[in-house]
């Protein structure tokens, strides 16, 4: 009788770990065809895969099944398969299966498009806990089904879709708590085909017939045979024919079967439908089909009714902005300024068919705000965003909306423990449960092991529910897990583990226990603590929890919190920001060895009128002509209090753009306008405006451009020289932005201190942009800064400091002469020296062959005390030195000494050229390199001029000569190359003194971009939880700063992978990290990876 538990011994080899076991039961001894199968993994935490499995909704008959044992042996070889050991079974009866499940719709076989989504529905059967579907692309079902992704469902509905042409065939199976299957359902055929029918055209319900509509109005259309999300497109058009590309609008990929027309929908600044006869018409989408257009109707649009200049929606915020369990929402619309007699109609509308809203609200007189409620949604299996949207006059604003499954998860309060006791569980809801209550559905899959109820609720308003664990004894530790979900929403969680020990195991590390408020609910701007506990003592240097929690962005929890060495638990603050309707923040933290995660539901209510909190700043238009004026809106969070609230204003360049100090919001108003001035500028100019209330700022940018139309602005002020000595004078120049119209432009001059004294006006002559004018000044006796303003329409300034008079420096004194000592005989080159002379600034040192020194022999000017001196003639000379002081002023000539050179030795041999080289020898066209010419000696006086030239100027260029300093054997030059299509080698010439050398240059074609090769991973196979390695190779080298290879996962919960890996400048490849995570079945998974518009996969 089923269910039967398939079992095997353990597998024990000296030459490394088994990894896992995997089985297969067939009809057949040869398991041609396979009807069941599975595997068992060894856990990450080391723990031994588990021997045994169980297999139920079989029909009547024998069967023949197999297991095989994978070692881990690491290397290059990494896993090896054992032997299938085969043994068989018979099935008489199904035991205490439950009935069996059947589909409703679509009808098979079945036709759909690609990329057209469809739901799949099924019968609920007695005894039914929850549904396996299954998938594949053939009708017999043998293992593996290479179409099924998840094959747990907790409802009777599932929306399917593919995107590619394929055959799908579907069965149903249902599985009682006690995880017994039923016999499977009859098989459903569906085809995805492009050549599937398209259903008729929807039907335009309104308006029709030629009916006057006021904008902005809603049309209206019947649904399309299932209807996709984003599933219609939308045609307006004044004329009946609708011809050409597009007419009045288009609006494709509308989400439900109406849509709201505003006057102004791409926010352009003009009315799309001025009063007058337009048509439209719909046509629905279906995958990548589009079906037919519908007929076209006619309406009329009448004049757009009249608003107060300037009144404009603000904003429309929904408040929350997300939800789930298909709980109601609201939202807040606020106008800019208070509305106006008889209040602002304001129209509504959601773009996507999960909420549903009112069509309209009224902003009273005088009120800036008005509340939209409820807002009505529906439960989704997965996150769905959308937007609401108001409109009011020309324009409009929308704001997100989130829908989300209502189940967080189940959380356990130990992640091991020994077999034979128990653990808590806790299953947490994101919202509190909508009426009625929400059923969760718990999955055993280890019921062999552990005991669990088969669901557990929660009421109306609960926010979560615990239940008790019961565990059996092991020998060995064991993984066991657990699924959850919820069937009014068809959503499947993530699963849960728990390691079960053996008795007499050493006390597993920490981890999570619990995470506890004090409170579950506090106002807005309140705070409330929060505790983490431990399920044994924190170890030696305490543990870090992290700590996650934020209400749409704003964080009300620290990052982490510490629970000290020794201890079990640690507190930490919540602090609640304010709120102008209840709000949810799903409080978080984890700390274990495989995440420990426990988490509880904060709700946070609005609190008594308080101090303003901003919220928003807008400005419109944000970009405008200097000198022109717009006007910025200030929002806070909640309505002002009694008294009214307030908001401070600030420019980053008051002397461009202008703001109040503040700008109030009345009493049970949260917002208002205020007006922006602005002056003329010469350039674009950006400045940005900040709006502060309650410690929260947000900025906003105006642009400014100048006005091409407008008169000259002065644009600068300059002095011919930053300083000037007392007594002297400067001159100074006036710019305009532009030439002087006829007339001229007279500006006016004036200056901070009479010490400088400019004209007082000078004139721009028509047709110039600038004029000079003259600044006189007088002796100071310190230093003095002045400012000169120039002023026309703007002032400019400049600074000008008026210097005092420097007194003469002294004479300078008489340097004392040192070496050579008096009539002593040296070689040449010869060094003279003497002292240093007081208030010296330059030293003349002269040598004759007379005591008179008539004539001279040299005369030098040095700026230091002493001179190398060569050339002189062999004979007795006369030398003597002076100082000359920094205004030119000489002193006294030392005492004249005698000195006889001995004879300038011979001159060395003539320099010629020795060689002339390139480094780098071969470069890519387009690259420089750098020749150098060498020469036997040392270049003569006036340095060696060394010709060039290229045998191919056209690649390679070189100057016409380079130069070798005097002395110097050597000297460098730049070669500069250009692009070429294939290697060439042209020869560099140098030549000097009648000797010529030669060197070769190869310009190489610029290499082709490296691009990704190839992307391997070795080993090809892990057991879950174990890691691999991935190595991506490109075509060539990488370049400057390397090349950034993008990476993927086909399914990232089994296989992850870092977003990309860089490989280093230079180098070919480069490996990276794969992590994997426990799966129940072999799970193939393509690595992908992309690089230089190539790209490579490996699974």
């Amino acid at each position: 009788m089923q269910p039967i538990t398939l079992a095997w011994g353990a597998v024990v080899d000296p030459d490394g770990p088994i990894g896992s076991y995997t089985w297969q039961v067939s009809p057949t001894s040869t398991f041609a065809f396979i009807i069941a199968a599975g595997f068992t993994n060894t856990p990450a935490d080391g723990s031994p895969a588990r021997t045994q499995a169980t297999v139920s909704g079989l029909p009547n008959g024998t069967y023949f099944w197999r297991v095989k044992a994978t070692q881990i042996v690491g290397g290059a070889v990494f896993a090896l398969d054992s032997a299938w050991s085969v043994g068989s079974f018979t099935v008489v009866g199904l035991g205490p299966a439950p009935g069996t499940p059947s589909f409703t719709s679509p009808a098979s076989p079945a036709q759909f498009h690609v990329r057209e989504f469809f739901l799949i529905n099924w019968t609920a059967v007695p005894g039914a806990h929850h549904y396996l579907l299954e998938a594949d692309d053939e009708p017999t079902f043998s293992y593996p089904l290479t179409l099924t992704l998840d094959a747990l469902q907790f409802g009777t509905s599932f929306r399917a879709g593919w995107g590619n042409a394929l055959n799908a065939f579907y069965r149903i199976v249902a599985v009682s708590a006690g995880g017994v299957r039923s016999l499977p359902s009859p098989t459903l055929s569906v085809q995805i085909t492009n050549a599937a029918p398209v259903p008729p055209p929807p039907t335009l319900l309104s308006p029709i017939g030629g009916a006057t509509v006021t904008l902005p109005f809603t049309l209206d259309w019947t649904d399309t045979a299932n209807p996709q999300v984003a599933g219609y497109d939308v045609d307006i058009d004044n004329e009946p024919n609708f011809l050409g590309t597009v007419g009045v609008l288009f609006v494709g990929g509308v989400t439900r079967s109406d849509y709201m027309v505003v006057p102004d929908p791409l926010v352009e600044g003009f009315n799309h439908f001025p009063p007058g006869t337009y048509f439209w018409r719909v046509r629905a989408d279906h995958g990548d089909v589009v079906g037919p257009w519908s007929a076209g109707q006619s309406f009329t649009v009448a004049p757009l009714p009249a608003t107060p200049p300037g009144l404009a929606i603000f904003h429309i915020i929904t408040e929350p902005g997300s939800v789930s369990g298909g709980n109601s929402t609201q939202a807040r619309v606020t106008l800019n300024m208070p509305a106006p007699p008889g209040g602002a109609l304001i129209k509504l509308a959601t773009d996507f068919p999960h909420a549903q809203v009112q069509t309209s609200v009224v902003v009273p007189e005088g009120k800036t705000d008005a509340t939209v409620t409820p807002i009505t949604t529906i439960p989704v299996p997965g996150a769905t965003v959308g937007s609401v949207r108001s409109a009011y006059g020309l324009g409009w604003q929308d704001n997100s909306l989130g829908l989300w499954p209502i189940l967080w998860g189940v959380a356990l309060d130990h992640e091991s423990v020994v077999g034979g006791g128990s653990v808590l569980g806790t299953v947490t809801l994101l919202n509190p449960a909508p009426p009625g209550g929400v059923v969760v559905t718990l999955v055993n899959n280890d019921s062999d092991l552990i005991t669990l109820p088969p669901n557990v609720f929660i009421p109306a308003g609960g926010t979560g529910a615990t239940f008790n664990v019961l565990t059996s004894p092991v020998s060995v530790p064991t993984r066991v897990t657990m699924d959850s979900g919820t069937a009014f929403e068809g959503y499947h969680a993530p699963a849960t583990w728990l390691n079960l020990l053996p008795a007499g195991s050493a006390t597993p590390p920490a981890s999570l226990s619990s995470l506890t408020l004090a409170s579950a609910g506090i106002l807005g701007e309140g705070t409330t603590t929060g505790t983490v506990t431990l399920t044994s003592p924190a170890p030696a240097g305490g543990a870090l929890v992290p700590l996650s929690g934020s209400m749409e962005g704003q964080v009300v929890t620290p990052q982490s919190v510490t629970v000290p060495a020794g201890s079990m638990s640690a507190n930490f603050t919540i602090t609640a920001p304010q709120v102008n309707a209840p709000r949810y923040v799903l409080i978080q933290g984890s700390y274990g060895t495989s995440g420990g995660m426990q988490a509880t539901l904060l709700e946070i209510d609005p609190g008594p009128p308080g101090s303003s909190v901003l919220f928003a700043l807008g400005v419109n238009p944000m970009g405008l002509i200097g000198g022109t004026s717009t006007r910025g809106t200030v929002s806070t969070v909640m309505l002002a209090p009694a008294g009214g609230g307030a908001v401070t204003l600030t420019s980053d360049n008051p002397s461009i753009v202008q703001v109040p100090p503040t700008v109030a919001i009345p009493a049970g108003n949260s917002a208002n306008s205020f007006t922006i001035t602005t002056s003329r500028v010469l350039v674009g100019t950006t400045v940005r405006i900040d709006a502060t209330a309650g410690g929260v700022t947000r900025s906003q940018f105006l642009n400014l451009a100048p006005d091409p139309n407008a008169p000259p602005l002065l644009s600068s002020v300059t002095l011919a020289a930053a300083s000037v000595v007392g007594g002297n004078s400067v001159s100074g120049t006036v710019f305009l932005s532009s030439p002087a119209p006829a007339g001229g432009v007279s500006v006016t001059l004036s200056t901070s201190s009479l010490i400088a004294r400019p004209q007082p006006v000078v004139t721009v002559p028509a047709g110039s942009s600038s004029a000079s004018f003259t600044v006189a000044t007088s002796t100071v006796t310190a230093n003095t800064p002045v400012t000169i303003t120039a002023s026309f329409d703007v002032s400019r300034s400049a600074s000008l400091t008026v210097l005092r008079s420097a007194a003469p420096p002294p004479t300078p004194g008489t340097p004392s002469l040192l070496s050579p000592a008096d009539q002593a005989t040296v070689a040449q080159p010869i060094l003279f020296d003497w002292s240093d002379a007081a208030n010296a600034a330059t030293y003349l040192i002269q040598i004759s062959s007379s005591n008179n020194f008539t004539p001279l022999v040299s005369s030098q000017t040095v700026s230091v005390s002493q001179a190398t001196i060569s050339g002189l003639p062999a004979q007795q000379l006369f030398w003597r030195v002076r100082a000359v002081n920094s205004a030119g002023v000489a002193g006294s000539f030392s005492a004249a000494r005698r000195v006889t050179p001995r004879a300038a030795p011979p001159p060395p041999a003539a320099a010629s050229l020795s060689a002339v080289s390139v480094a780098p020898t071969s470069v890519v066209g387009g690259n420089p390199s750098q020749g150098t010419v060498t020469l036997t000696a040392g270049a003569p006086t006036g340095g060696a001029v060394v010709s060039l030239s290229s045998s191919n100027p056209a690649v390679v260029g070189v100057p016409a000569s380079v130069t070798v300093p005097v002395g110097a054997t050597s000297a460098t030059f730049t070669i500069a190359t250009t692009t070429v299509t294939a290697s060439t080698a042209p020869t560099i010439s140098a030549t000097f003194g009648g000797v010529a050398r030669t060197a070769v240059l190869t310009v190489n074609p610029v290499p082709a971009a490296p691009t990704l090769s190839t992307l391997t991973v070795n080993p090809t196979s892990v057991v879950g939880g174990a890691g691999s390695t991935g190595t991506v190779t490109l075509t060539a080298a990488a370049g400057t700063g390397g090349a950034i290879v993008t990476l993927s996962s086909s399914n990232t919960t089994v296989a992850g992978v870092p977003p990309s890996v860089t490989v280093a400048p230079g180098a070919t490849s480069a490996n990276f990290g794969i992590t994997t995570t426990g799966v129940t079945a072999a799970t193939p998974v393509t690595v992908g990876g992309a690089f230089g518009g190539a790209s490579a996969t490996a699974t």
